[in-house]
């Protein structure tokens, strides 16, 4: 049968299931199977489709955002328990800063299925692992049924790679995969381990973001729940090649019939509902959410920064003019514009000595001074999310919340486990005391500093109701993402959602190219495919970098070398829009759905009322790449008088530059060292010790992978070795 044909089939099997069961109410009551909670209409809609799915022997996607997911698949183990009596063991595979919400909820709403949370250092892990050895060898005893200390096993993705010996061994009933899009590259270590090693004939991946880049990444999913049904890439993109690729130059036509059928095929495995389309219907209810951009000005310092860098670089905007330089320079420019439009002191030498905090923070940047006046009028009542991407950024962000004595929590990658789960717990606690009428405690934290990759997925923060991008990432589905962890089901407030740009910066020229690419998308295909041309704007593709780089002619070199101040913002109108961007959260009228707004603080200075607009536009930008303007401002930029240049150190961390008392402490260590190797090697000792042990992403997970033999006594002369090899010697 051909390839097509055979989707075809299996999307018309399932569906005509779908249709005989369409006239049948759902037969079950939560309580039937256990449950605690109760099912709002579109969670009950959504076990009865997981539940046939599982008789039909299908696996899917689960691809909603903010809407129960976890209940529902909560909800699915317990059917598979309670109704089919099935014994398991069910895995559970998650990122790390997830597991606590998955322990909450089942402690919550399943207290009947015995979780195993599998997680922490390897001595606690290898704990576990002898309390179930025990646990079974004494059962096996007194019964011939071979039975398991738990139901469900939760472990992170990291864990799962690096004690595969181990949990491989299990033959995993049902498996659930959480936050899926780990799985959207195929020939990455997780899938193909998973895929080759691991014993999961059925299972159910979650996502709030099943399609995000392009049909490579959704066959990737598509193929790790059915690989009979999806077969091989080169199959799946033969018979989707122009909705893959439009380039071809193939008739609309055609491509419009690809994804017709792509999409009927895709809702046989997937059950993708979004909340408007919920609330629409009226199966369910949230507070609306309005999204306001606002178009900050660089003060005088980013200003010089922003010159400098340019003037820095010229040679390879001009050896990009005439088509030699390559993307990585592009990359590397645009990285260092992005960090000039957040803050100036990012780069080291800026920050004037002796590097302590003051209102200069504040006032060396445009973005941080509007984030002030707007924490002010929101530390009144309110509880603010604030993303950025960069850490040191976090670390400027949160020097500020120290000088302005506002409590806050923090949460990036380099947080360890226990201090995730205690920053989430803190910052939701004090929701939980309101909504039980307990007065919320006065030092309870008012902001949560969140890095968007580290903490923009699978966390329930619907304790705030205000969301601020101080940074933006370059794909725009992961910011959407970052912004459902405020507004999804247990919402009740009304959410402003508020986008720090630097107008007429490189942050306006990727922003309004991201936009465009993405209501293109949405015009084509609708919401289900967010971007069919094949390129990832998850990162900085080299034909995204050129469109960047062209829309560097909306910045206009002379009038920043003219410094003129009057384009500065004064105290009274900083107020002004600080005002008005809060008011922008009762804008909106209850019959009316979610808006966009964008605010120009320029147009305040303008004496009428027009600062708010909905969907406007602070620069006529066309997404389309434009050489011409581009050389054109190459000229003027040459042109332009030289400023002052800002010295600029290459990236490093602006609170540890070397001075000379490191330096010297340097120059002693390696002297000791040299000394110490030398008297090892005389007395016959070759040192095999290296300085930072290459270890796993997660830092709180280390491998039992190997043997390691303890010496005791001088190591130069121990007194118990081994000789089948290298001996570790820990100092």
């Amino acid at each position: 049968m051909k390839y097509d044909k055979k989707l075809t089939a299996a999307a018309n099997y399932i569906h005509a299931c779908d249709s005989r069961a369409a006239d049948e109410a759902p037969n079950f009551e939560p309580s039937d199977f256990e449950i605690t909670a109760t099912l709002k209409p579109h969670q009950g809609e959504g076990v009865s489709w997981l539940i046939r799915r599982y008789h039909l022997g299908v696996n899917v996607i689960l691809g909603t955002m903010g809407l129960g997911k976890t209940l529902q698949a909560i909800s699915l183990l317990c059917y598979l328990k309670v109704c089919l009596k099935s014994p398991g063991p069910f895995l559970v595979l998650c990122p790390l800063s997830v597991t606590d919400g998955w322990v909450s909820e089942m402690a919550n709403f399943a207290p009947n299925l015995r979780l195993l949370r599998y997680v922490g250092e390897k001595d606690y892990r290898r704990k576990l692992r002898e309390e179930m050895y025990d646990y079974v060898k004494e059962l096996s005893i007194s019964s011939d049924v071979p039975s398991l200390p738990f139901d469900v096993l939760l472990t992170t993705y990291d864990i799962a790679l690096i004690d595969q010996d181990f949990l491989s061994q299990f033959p995993w009933h049902y498996t659930i995969i959480d936050e899926a899009q780990r799985l959207k590259n195929p020939s990455s270590v997780l899938y193909n381990v998973l895929r080759e090693r691991f014993v999961m004939p059925r299972k159910l991946l979650m996502t709030g973001t099943p399609i995000q880049n392009n049909l490579t990444e959704l066959w990737a999913l598509m193929h790790f729940c059915m690989p009979m049904i999806f077969g091989t890439l080169e199959q799946f993109l033969s018979v989707f090649k122009e909705a893959a690729d439009p380039s071809t130059g193939k008739d609309a036509e055609n491509r419009k019939e690809q994804f017709k059928i792509l999409k009927y095929v895709l809702g046989a495995f997937m059950l993708r509902r979004t909340k408007s389309k919920l609330m629409e219907s009226g199966t369910l209810f949230l507070p609306p959410v309005t999204e306001i951009t606002v178009m900050a000005p660089l003060v005088p310092l980013q200003k010089k920064v922003y010159m400098s860098l340019l003037r820095k670089e010229l040679s390879k905007l001009l050896a990009f003019a005439s088509g030699a330089s390559n993307a990585q320079s592009l990359h590397n420019i645009v990285i260092q514009l992005r960090k000039a439009c957040s803050h100036p002191y990012l780069f080291p030498g800026i920050e004037p000595e002796p590097y302590q905090e003051g209102e200069h923070l504040v006032q060396t940047s445009g973005k941080l001074l509007i984030l002030d006046h707007l924490l002010q009028k929101l530390h009144d009542g309110h509880r603010v999310l604030l993303f950025a991407q960069m850490t040191h950024t976090l670390d400027i962000l949160q020097d500020f919340l120290e000088l302005r004595k506002y409590t806050y929590e923090r949460l990036d990658g380099s947080i360890r486990a226990e201090e995730r789960f205690a920053a989430i717990r803190s910052f939701s606690q004090e929701s939980i005391k309101k909504s039980y009428g307990v007065d919320a405690d006065q030092s309870s934290p008012f902001v949560f500093l969140i890095s968007t990759r580290a903490g923009g997925v699978g966390l329930n923060l619907v304790a705030a109701d205000t969301v601020i991008f101080y940074e933006q990432d370059w794909n725009p589905q992961v910011d959407k993402q970052a912004l459902q962890r405020a507004h999804r089901i247990g919402q009740s407030n009304h959410v402003l959602s508020i986008n720090l740009v630097s107008g007429r910066t490189i942050e306006e020229v990727i922003m309004r190219r991201a936009a465009r690419k993405l209501q293109l998308s949405h015009n084509v295909i609708g919401e289900d495919i967010l971007d069919h041309e094949g390129s990832n704007i998850g990162g900085a593709e080299a034909g995204d970098l050129k469109s960047v780089i062209f829309g560097l002619h909306v910045f206009d070199p002379i009038e920043m070398n003219e410094g003129n101040s009057d384009n500065q913002l004064k105290m009274g109108e900083l107020t002004a829009l600080a005002d008005k961007v809060i008011a922008s959260r009762h804008e909106l009228q209850s019959d009316v759905g979610d808006r966009k707004f964008e605010i120009n603080p320029m147009d305040l200075q303008d004496g009428h009322d027009r600062a708010l607009q909905e969907g406007s536009e602070s620069i006529a930008f066309n997404p389309d790449l434009d050489e011409s303007l581009y050389k054109s401002w190459v000229e003027k930029f040459k042109q332009a008088s030289p400023t002052d240049d800002v010295g600029i150190l290459e990236p490093g961390n602006r609170r540890h530059l070397p001075d000379e008392k490191h330096i010297k402490a340097e120059v002693a260590r390696k002297k000791a060292e040299e000394k110490k190797l030398s008297k090892w090697e005389a007395l016959g000792y070759h040192s095999l010790s290296i300085s930072n042990p290459i270890g796993p992403a997660d830092h709180n997970a280390l491998s039992d992978t190997g043997i390691v033999h303890f010496v005791y006594g001088d190591c130069t002369n121990t007194a118990a070795v081994c000789s089948s090899g290298p001996t570790i010697i820990f100092r």
